[in-house]
Order: C-alpha cells, then sequence, then structure tokens
C-alpha cells in the first residue's frame, strides 16, 4: 500500500510584517522559514511516495487581518518554492494542495503553474494516488456555527482530506455532517484544529491534523506552561505538539517535529490589576533568567485586567523574551436581556454577540468579537458603569477599530487630545 505524508497548518506566511528594507524579514518569520527546511527534511526521512497538504500552508492575511503585501511576500517565496521543489522530488507521485481558510486559490494555483506536474491543487474532486482513493473537500468555514449543504457532500469513497472547524465546546460545522461523512468513507482527515486527535466527537475514523509547525496562528499548543500563582520552579513541560501524519496502507502515525523555538503559554489568574501585574512581573522575571530566554515565543493569557495595555506594558519591561500576543480573560458573566429599540423581542447580549458576527464578513468578524470581548460586554453596558468607564472603553474602542481599518495612530491620538475637552464637560 501506498506511503502518504499528510501535512496541514504552517502558516508561513502570517508572520509577514512591513519593512522598508528591500530583503528584510522579520525574526520570527525567519525562524518560521527555518522551521519548515527542517520539517521537509524530516518528512522527506520517511520517504513517501506523496505528500498531501491539508490547508493553511500559507496565508493571503496578516495575524492582523491586514492583506499581505506582495512586497512582503516575494521575500518568502524563494525559499518556499524550493522547499516544495525538494518534497516534491523526493515522491513518486508529488504534491496534492487543498485549500484551507487562510490560503488563496490563486497562491495555489501559481504554485501549481511554477512547480510544474508534480504539484496539484484540488478542490472537492477525488484523486486515485497510488492505492488509495482520496477526496480533497474544499473549506467551507465560516465563523460561528455553520453547515454545509447535502448537494455539496460527496457521496462516499476511501479517505476524505477537509479542513472544518470541529464543535469542541466551541461553535463549528455541525456535528451531524461529521457523523454522515463518517457514514460515506472509511477515513477522515481534517485541518484547521492544530493539533492531532484520534476519534473527536466519538467518531472512531475521524483523525485531526496537528500544525506541521509553530505560528503566530497558534491555537493553545504549546511545550513549557508557567501558572501564576503556582510554584515558577516546576513549569509544565509538554512533548511537542507539531508534526504531520503518515499513511502507510491502513496504518496513521503521528510525527513529531520537534521546532527550533519554545513555545510558552504564561497563564496569570489574578483577582485585581494589581495582581496581575504582580505575577507578570514575576513570571517575566523567571524567563529572563532561562539560558534559553532568546528562543522563547510567549504566549500570555491573563484575567484581572481589562485592556492589553496594561499587561503589555509589564511584559515590554522584558526586550529579551519574545511576547507573541497577549489575551484577556474577561470573566465570563451570567446571561443578561437586554432591550434593543427597533426589535419586537428581548434579547441576551450573548445572542446579539451571535447575530453581528455571523452577518459579518472575515476578518470583520475578527474586530467585531474584539469588540464584545472588551467593549460591549454586560458590565460594561450596565446602569453601573459610569462616565469614566465611558471614556476609558471609548478610547479603547478606537484603538481596537483604527488598525482595522487603516487609520494611523497619531490620527487617533490627535482626535483624542481635541475631544477630551468636550468629555470632561459633561
Amino acid at each position: 500500500m501506498s506511503r502518504i505524508a499528510v501535512l496541514s497548518d504552517a502558516h508561513l506566511l502570517i508572520q509577514a510584517e512591513r519593512f522598508k528594507e528591500e530583503n528584510r524579514i522579520s525574526p520570527r518569520g525567519e525562524i518560521s522559514l527555518r522551521n519548515f527546511t527542517n520539517v521537509v527534511g524530516q518528512v522527506i526521512a520517511e520517504k513517501p511516495e506523496a505528500v498531501i497538504l491539508a490547508g493553511d500552508m500559507f496565508d493571503e492575511r496578516e495575524k492582523g487581518g491586514d492583506w499581505i503585501a506582495d512586497s512582503e511576500a516575494a521575500k518568502y517565496w524563494p525559499d518556499i518554492r524550493n522547499e516544495l521543489k525538494r518534497l516534491m522530488g523526493c515522491t513518486r507521485y508529488g504534491i496534492y494542495a487543498l485549500r484551507g481558510n487562510h490560503d488563496s486559490a490563486s497562491v495555489l494555483k501559481e504554485l501549481q503553474d511554477y512547480l510544474g506536474d508534480g504539484f496539484h491543487f484540488v478542490r472537492d474532486e477525488e484523486k486515485e494516488i497510488g492505492d488509495h482513493h482520496i477526496y480533497f473537500l474544499e473549506t467551507r468555514y465560516r465563523q460561528g456555527s455553520y453547515r454545509i449543504l447535502e448537494e455539496e457532500l460527496p457521496e462516499s469513497g476511501e479517505i476524505l482530506i477537509m479542513h472544518e472547524t470541529i464543535p469542541w465546546g466551541i461553535p463549528g460545522l455541525d456535528k451531524e455532517v461529521f457523523e454522515e461523512l463518517g457514514r460515506r468513507f472509511s477515513l477522515l482527515l481534517n485541518g484547521h484544529m492544530h493539533h492531532y486527535a484520534n476519534g473527536p466527537l466519538d467518531i472512531p475514523n475521524l483523525h485531526t491534523l496537528p500544525a506541521l509547525i509553530p505560528s503566530q496562528e497558534l491555537k493553545n499548543n504549546f511545550t513549557l506552561k508557567y501558572q501564576w500563582p503556582s510554584d515558577l520552579e516546576k513549569p509544565e513541560v509538554r512533548s511537542s505538539p507539531f508534526g504531520y501524519l503518515v499513511l502507510d496502507g491502513n496504518e496513521i502515525s503521528f510525527q513529531r517535529y520537534t521546532p527550533i523555538q519554545s513555545i510558552v503559554n504564561v497563564r496569570i489568574e489574578g483577582k485585581t490589576p494589581r495582581d496581575t501585574i504582580a505575577g507578570i512581573n514575576e513570571v517575566y522575571a523567571r524567563l529572563a533568567q532561562r539560558e534559553d530566554r532568546d528562543n522563547l515565543w510567549v504566549w500570555v493569557s491573563a484575567q484581572g485586567v481589562t485592556f492589553k495595555d496594561t499587561v503589555r506594558k509589564e511584559t515590554n519591561k522584558y526586550s529579551e523574551v519574545n511576547t507573541m500576543d497577549i489575551d484577556i480573560k474577561v470573566k465570563k458573566e451570567p446571561r443578561k436581556a437586554v432591550e434593543l429599540k427597533g426589535l419586537d423581542k428581548m434579547m441576551s447580549l450573548s445572542d446579539l454577540e451571535a447575530k453581528v458576527l455571523t452577518s459579518l464578513p472575515w476578518p470583520d468578524r475578527d474586530l467585531a468579537q474584539k469588540l464584545f470581548d472588551e467593549i460591549f460586554t454586560a458590565d460594561n453596558l450596565s446602569k453601573r458603569a459610569d462616565s469614566n468607564l465611558g471614556r476609558l472603553l471609548f478610547q479603547r474602542l478606537l484603538d481596537l477599530s483604527a488598525p482595522h481599518y487603516g487609520v494611523p495612530q497619531e490620527h487617533v491620538s490627535d482626535f483624542l487630545r481635541r475631544v477630551d475637552p468636550l468629555w470632561k464637560r459633561r
């Protein structure tokens, strides 16, 4: 039986940053390219007869949601193409690529034209690859809960490659669709989720694919975890969650890839801003003492504060530690009915959030989600909210919205200076 390597979710271009220097690539981008080179070498050593790319290998948008500039992408493509060519050259049947929700069809078509007959961009079609018949279902991804129409589902087959959100405690593709596909196909391989699992949703022939390498689209993968308050001398250490699957006949194996950098999850559970600030400094002082401090990618999850900037101010003190992103965990409030003018019924804030998010195109949903998480919360909309809080929230709303619409920060600052005297008169 044919031996096939299945790779997914490298997000190689999401590291792209805008630099005036023509040939400069961000340090994060350089590390991702080095990881890609290393993992391609590891896959080649597996001696696969074919390689499948199951989506989100390349990105059309930056992490912030802006389109990746052609001048920035051009700095990455020579290395990416060379590695794909090297990978393709070790196979008998070539590379088969499925589009993920972060991928552009035009990019995959250009790769097909550039690399020639050994690279196949496949969408909603079955391919015979060695001894296997494999159907490639192009992503129908939507944020929130969604379905795939019956007429869009393939009838039956051996192996299905897909790239959808599995509803593991989060909104995603309807579970019944996965169950139906599980009945129609002998094996389902699903990307997008960024970690390996066998049998999610109690569907034994469903496997989720790991993220190939670390990227800014992390989704809770880590190799090292610090939690505060707790014993900081004994952080949680995990084996690498990154890698790929090898399909060898009827056998499936998860092959780990150990990345160049350590992926660190810092979880701060403060009750007040003072608590949270103290926790950040205690953990970061510990990180700064590590011998591998220059080789850490750190994600922070914090509660006890309202704004990311409160945490960012503290993490910026430790320039030797690479903080990738900060997530503020807002205390979950019980659902409260909010009366909206123009509607003939009461609607909970959660229902309103769901309605708004599902009505917007991506990436507007990402901005709307941030606004609901930080601005339009039950407490902030309650009668207890005073004018000073309103002023802070208004400023934060502008801070979140301005980059999304391309408004320079200096314009926002100038506007706030102008309206501040008017606000104080209220």
